[in-house]
């Protein structure tokens, strides 16, 4: 299973015998917790610092400081007092930072490269020392923190979020609202809101409450000095915090109806067990393994028997909220239309199956096939890049031993049989709170903040009555065991060969690549295969076909092939731009038979007309629903859409969709799959006979003999729309506006000369239009590339200011900050070019990474697969004088600019 670090001073951290990495844990003098990892093969480096102190913590008159101060903690300390210095450090370092309040935690976090660790702990720990709270930075982050809270005011899970605190427990911290706005975070009689800020600062960010992770290729020696240097002097405290005692609901909150009213048509049905803390249980993952009974969507599962009736589209287990003294243990389902007049019989389906776990389910060559799966997972788990580890681990030591850092989230011991009694005896509806989510449902109240509608009362004894028998037609069974978990793991031996995929076939109706990696050693791979059809992205009417089509034969797999996800095997299904693609992943030894049986059933399955109509209106739900709360996000698509053939609005799809009947569905499908032509990428720990083997599968279960040119479509150009400026109808009264530039071409030099843009202007730009103006909470730049034809775009969303305000703030800040790169030295152009060289060099960080990356190059017809080496000679040779010309005429040149813009619907067409 698992080895441990060589040079542990106090513990050995369990670790995956593939991680190459070694761990020491270690306590400061002032009692700061620190684990230190040293990354050999990592260029950059990082820190996080989590922070026992989360909304929970906040003072009943100041609800959202806690969320405040972590807005206000990167701007600007006592020795750096400038506000923008730590993040003008990162950026120029190929960096950033970036932070999250929880319920009782916080997160601090930044990553840079390797070699600018100690100047970027230096910064990093004085905002941790001594942050500056300036009270003309507070004024202005005011803003940020309403416009966060503006921009969600429509979500439906911060909506239903604010009912669940509604109907909990005053008492409990969990009550109160967590994200702050004007009318919470203001001066009053118990002091100004810098006041406030220090007294939360000083009382929770001491050293025993935090703990430190700092990651990167430096020596655990060298690690060690610099976590002494920059953090021994944190204030601690002696004092310890108080628990929470009070509990997350009172009794008559429980055995309880909740009904809500969303924004846009669902059909969602929670049934929410509430447990104390599980915290201590993470040895055993108790409630995880009854989790997995529950949610397990195999053949004869609680899942399987209620969608046979119609009845649901989606069952999940286990999710909710959790926190040092409760636990929310989540039955999440999604009802059909037919559902929601079943609900009640829905409900007493999963207290029977509950009953059934309690009495025949909790056997331990059950909990061991589970424990198998998921020591898999850890033992072959892709390595995370050293930004994401330091900011898990920083939190994972508040919650597991030390040894259990890395392994906590997989550890499973055995089965606790005791406590699984314990816990299914409190699974009952006397306990439960069942929330029911429907357009016409009966709601009595209005939540405060985010004025949802809804209600709340007693379960009757009629119903209690009901949830405790068993239907007349209960044919439940429990899980069998999983005959996909297959006993190679190790990867197969290595077979000469280089280290670029080779291709094996190119025929009229099959292109066949094949790479065995020769770096990432697991016994894993992924298969892609792009089927390209013209039929489906002839139109938005076929390509809704096509999705529809893909939906259904995800969900009609799923009885064959839940044991296989269970196992470590994944697929998955969508049309793209070209046509259709499936794709594997996960451990090797039954992929290629997981291919095979895909592509025989794509050919095959006949869909059952009740079926076809529960997710042909789920998925219209979904489309309907689609950037409702996010103006900038529709801004996104839009974009793609007019930049690139096939793709289609999600507003158009819905309308072809709404037309389309289920024998008009059946009839349009077979013409789909002709002409074919097909592309297909084999890599992992294959050999070539495997790949071969695949390709003969694929031949053999081509529809037909007629092929289709494996030819690329053409990047839509600015230059030729009629119009330069677009107005998309969106239903949020935000308003957003993005402006794109279209490069000239898709060459190396020209991607190198908007990768260097965006370098050098991305945190200027978001600094002057976030920070300093506060204009909007989602401000900034991107570069933004289609098919290699480079571009950069430049983004606002606001509540407060109008289309022509936000655009010409763009234009004034792009203006100087062009005139300022003008006046770039030498030294910051030769600067900026190295940091993009470390970006651009940096090695793929696990399998899947790579093999998206190779994917993609054979999608775009790079099959040098040299891109990287391209773009690092353009760098090399591209000069400042010559670049800032090219850059000049770029943003100067309107005929390559579109601006696109948000307009709030009233009565208006949606596009």
């Amino acid at each position: 299973m698992a080895n441990s670090s060589l040079n542990d001073e106090v513990v050995r951290v369990v670790r995956s015998s593939e991680d190459k990495r070694d761990y020491q844990h270690l306590t400061l003098g002032n009692q700061l917790k620190v684990l230190l990892v040293h990354s050999p093969d990592s260029q950059k480096a990082a820190a996080s610092v989590a922070v026992n102190a989360g909304h929970f913590d906040d003072p009943e008159h100041t609800q959202g400081l806690a969320h405040f101060l972590e807005h206000m903690l990167f701007l600007g300390s006592q020795t750096f007092p400038e506000p923008s210095a730590f993040g003008h450090f990162l950026n120029l370092q190929g960096g950033q930072h970036n932070a999250w309040t929880g319920t009782e935690f916080t997160n601090y976090h930044f990553d840079c490269n390797a070699n600018a660790l100690p100047q970027a702990l230096e910064y990093f720990s004085a905002v941790l020392k001594s942050p500056l709270l300036s009270e003309s930075w507070i004024d202005k982050e005011i803003s940020s923190i309403e416009s966060e809270f503006r921009l969600k005011q429509n979500d439906e899970l911060r909506r239903l979020y604010q009912v669940h605190k509604v109907t909990a427990n005053p008492k409990h911290p969990f009550s109160q609202f967590s994200v702050g706005n004007l009318n919470t975070l203001r001066h009053d009689e118990h002091g100004t809101l810098k006041s406030k800020l220090q007294r939360f600062f000083n009382e929770h960010y001491v050293a025993q409450r935090m703990r430190l992770v700092i990651a990167g290729p430096q020596s655990l020696s060298e690690l060690k000095q610099l976590a002494h240097r920059y953090f021994a002097d944190i204030k601690q405290q002696r004092i310890g915090k108080a628990s929470i005692n009070v509990p997350l609901y009172r009794q008559e909150q429980k055995g309880v109806w909740i009904t809500v009213k969303p924004v846009k048509a669902a059909y969602r049905l929670i049934l929410t067990l509430p447990l104390p803390s599980i915290d201590a249980d993470y040895p055993h993952k108790t409630t995880s393994f009854i989790a997995h009974l529950l949610g397990y969507e195999g053949p004869g599962s609680l899942f399987s028997a209620l969608r046979s009736k119609g009845w649901v589209n989606s069952l999940s287990a286990g999710g909710g909220i959790s926190g040092s003294n409760f636990k929310d243990f989540n039955i999440n389902i999604q009802l059909t239309e037919s559902g929601r007049r079943q609900v009640e019989p829905v409900v007493q389906w999963v207290f029977a199956y509950i009953r059934k776990i309690e009495a025949d389910g909790i056997e331990d060559w059950r909990y061991k096939e589970r424990r198998i799966t998921t020591e898999m997972s850890f033992l072959y788990q892709e390595p995370t890049p050293v930004g994401e580890l330091a900011n898990q681990l920083a939190v994972n030591a508040f919650h597991y031993s030390p040894e259990d850092t890395l392994y906590g989230d997989y550890r499973m011991d055995g089965l606790n049989h005791s406590y699984a009694a314990k816990i299914l005896q409190q699974m009952t509806a006397e306990n439960a709170r069942i929330t029911l989510i429907a357009p016409d449902v009966r709601t009595t109240e209005i939540a405060p903040i985010y004025h949802t509608e809804y209600g709340l009362s007693p379960i009757s004894k009629e119903q209690f009555q009901l949830f405790l028998s068993t239907p007349d037609d209960f044919n439940c069974q429990l899980p069998k065991p999983n005959r996909f978990l297959n006993s190679r793991f190790k990867p197969l031996p290595l077979e000469a060969g280089g280290s670029l995929p080779t291709r094996l076939e190119d025929s009229a109706q099959l292109q066949l690549w094949h790479l065995q990696d020769r770096d990432f050693r697991v016994p894993k791979g992924h298969i892609y295969l792009s089927l390209r059809l013209p039929a489906v992205t002839s139109s938005a009417f076929h390509f809704a076909i096509a999705r529809l089509w893909s939906e259904l034969m995800i969900d009609a797999l799923n009885d064959d092939l839940y044991d296989a996800e269970v196992a470590g095997l994944h697929f998955n299904i969508y049309p793209t731009q070209n046509g259709i693609t499936i794709h594997t992943t996960g451990l090797s030894a039954g992929q290629i038979p997981l291919m095979q049986h895909l592509i025989r059933r794509a050919l095959k399955t006949r869909f059952a007309r009740r079926r076809w109509q529960d997710l042909k209106q789920s998925l219209l739900s979904n489309w309907h629903s689609a950037h409702q709360s996010q103006p900038l996000n529709k801004l996104f698509a839009e974009l793609n859409q007019q930049l690139q053939s096939g793709l289609f609005r999600l507003s158009d799809l819905a309308y072809e969709l709404e037309k389309i009947s289920f024998r008009q569905f059946t009839v349009e499908i077979a013409k789909l799959f002709s002409p074919v032509h097909v592309t297909a990428l084999a890599h992992g720990d294959w050999q070539k006979s495997e790949a071969l083997e695949l390709g003969q599968l694929i031949k053999k279960s081509l529809p037909d003999q007629r092929s289709v040119p494996n030819k690329r479509l053409p990047v839509k150009r600015v230059r030729d729309f009629c119009s330069q400026q677009l107005i998309v109808p969106a239903e949020h009264s935000d308003i957003a506006i993005l402006l794109y530039f279209q490069g000239e071409d898709d060459t190396s030099t020209e991607q190198i000369s908007f990768m260097l843009l965006q370098q050098l202007i991305h945190q200027p730009i978001f600094q002057a239009l976030r920070t300093e103006q506060q204009l909007g909470y989602a401000a900034g730049s991107q570069y933004f590339s289609v098919k290699r034809l480079p571009g950069i775009l430049f983004f606002l969303q606001s509540h407060e200011f109008d289309a022509e305000k936000l655009y010409q703030a763009i234009h004034d800040v792009i203006k100087v900050q062009v005139a300022e790169l003008e006046d770039l030295t030498l030294k910051e152009w030769h600067h900026a070019k190295s940091v993009l060289k470390q970006q651009i060099k940096t090695v793929d960080r696990n399998l899947r990474v790579r093999s998206q990356r190779l994917w993609g190059a054979i999608q775009l017809a790079d099959t040098g697969f040299n891109r990287q080496q391209e773009l690092l000679s353009a760098l090399e040779h591209c000069q400042l004088t010559d670049w800032l010309e090219r850059i000049r005429q770029r943003l100067g040149d309107k005929s390559q600019a579109l601006r696109l813009q948000t307009e709030t619907l009233t009565d208006s067409n949606s596009l």
